[in-house]
């Protein structure tokens, strides 16, 4: 691993959250066929990714060791984390399609928009922190299946689960509508007369 990943305690924690999204899958699956242990497993592995996810960016901070290399590790550990927990969901029948490719797809518009020379702002736009909050709300959205479906506590009904599931494309993609990355032609319209 390249001495640059780990330079800080808050990418170590960035890191170990990236790391754990293969066994965190693994657990989901063997919950969902019938070991329970796996699911108390796959529910500590979640808690683990939602601390180090609060924690690494702050004690970046206060350390002075934030750095745009840090956030992107920390989104790409986001991501990782998500999609192979919704993927894993998604192959067991229990969430659809969309709800990883979402976040995929709002993922690399954000990265997109940085390689475009649109980069990460300091001060938050608004679009900034509907990002974030739907981040927010996907992590809450994976712990409500990891509730209800590795842990069997049923906390939700599924009807429920289902509206939840629409709600991401949804604020998936309200940053890049506010933006005008989605809807607008992206074809260069000819000089005006």
């Amino acid at each position: 691993m390249s001495p640059r990943v780990v330079s800080s305690a808050a990418n170590v924690l960035t890191v170990s959250r990236l790391l754990a999204a293969p066994a965190f899958s693994w657990c989901v699956w063997q919950a969902g066929h019938g070991r329970p242990t796996a699911g108390l497993v796959a529910a500590s592995l979640f808690a683990f990714a939602v601390w180090s996810d609060v924690i690494d960016g702050r004690w970046a901070r206060r350390v002075r060791e934030d750095s745009s290399y840090g956030r992107w590790l920390d989104h790409g550990a986001d991501i990782a984390f998500l999609t192979t927990g919704f993927g894993t969901y998604v192959v067991m029948g229990v969430a659809p399609w969309w709800v990883p490719a979402s976040i995929l797809f709002a993922f690399s518009a954000y990265v997109l928009r940085t390689c475009r020379g649109q980069p990460i702002q300091v001060r938050a736009t608004l679009a900034d922190r509907i990002g974030h909050w739907g981040g927010v709300g996907n992590y809450v959205l994976l712990g409500v299946l990891v509730a209800n479906f590795s842990l069997a506590l049923g906390w939700l009904p599924t009807s429920v689960v289902h509206m939840l599931f629409v709600a991401v494309p949804v604020y998936s993609t309200a940053p890049l509508w506010m933006m005008g990355w989605v809807g607008r032609s992206s074809v260069a319209q000819g000089p005006s007369r």
